[in-house]
């Protein structure tokens, strides 16, 4: 378990609850501290526009995003005032590794704003926050395991 003082993990009960806008405003908060932001995602996705390989294999694929006017949350992430952005796309079970290389090239001693609930099983953050909605109210199945170390729940309609 990797431990990181500054880090905050968002996680969600669904889709489109407000991970994104929450961990903007979090970006926006600390943006003195040069926070750096990880979108972390089990879905793999064809990318209609370049961003910078940092590790690209058959296992995990990790980009730096570079571009704040795209509508993706990597670049709302970067326009908010992330420092850096990395974009992730990663089945739970490389997560391990994926960490590894991210060691390579960030402190987790510095502040970082994480979008994925999967990473909590391996890195021990300041505050694993959980957004759910009225519609989503419930933890998924995925997320049981770890449910007992959520530290905030946020409706995120208030988002």
């Amino acid at each position: 378990m990797i431990k990181a003082p500054k880090t905050i993990i968002i996680s969600g009960t669904g889709r489109n609850v407000g991970k994104t806008t929450y961990a903007q405003e979090i970006i926006r908060e600390f943006k003195i501290e040069t926070p750096i932001a990880i979108k972390i995602s089990s879905h793999f996705h064809s990318h209609n526009y370049k961003m910078k390989i940092i590790d690209v294999n058959d296992d995990y694929k990790i980009w730096e995003e570079t571009n704040p006017n795209e509508n993706t949350d990597s670049s709302k992430m970067l326009k908010a005032g992330a420092h850096k952005v990395f974009y992730i796309e990663s089945k739970d079970e490389f997560l391990p590794k994926v960490i590894s290389v991210l060691q390579q090239i960030i402190d987790f001693n510095n502040r970082i704003i994480i979008e994925s609930a999967a990473i909590r099983r391996y890195i021990q953050p300041k505050e694993f926050v959980l957004l759910f909605s009225e519609e989503f109210p419930k933890i998924k199945k995925s997320m049981l395991d770890i449910e007992s170390l959520i530290d905030k729940r946020v409706l995120a309609s208030y988002y």
